[in-house]
């Protein structure tokens, strides 16, 4: 071996031990980890949806009260009595 490569071999090992031993995130742990966030993002947009249609229930229901409401504020109660003038032609 040459000295200059002596030199710089040091740089080739690690500087300690343990990371030596330690490896890359697998195929495995990569497909875990995917799963989780899909799982997770389904459960999110599960929960916005059932929101969504539940505010949009809510609002169809009272939209329905308040046409019934106006609709039905004005009753005739008894008699009706109307008075005028003749039309002259």
């Amino acid at each position: 071996m040459t000295p200059w490569r002596q030199s710089i071999s040091w740089m080739r090992r690690a500087p300690w031990p343990a990371a030596r031993r330690q490896r890359g995130i697998t195929g495995l742990e990569t497909a875990i980890i995917l799963i989780a966030f899909v799982v997770v993002s389904s459960v999110l947009a599960y929960t916005v949806l059932s929101v969504g249609l539940f505010s949009a229930q809510k609002g169809k229901e009272a939209t329905h009260a308040g046409l019934d409401q106006a609709g039905n504020s004005m009753e005739i109660v008894g008699q009706v009595t109307a008075r005028g003038r003749p039309r002259r032609t």
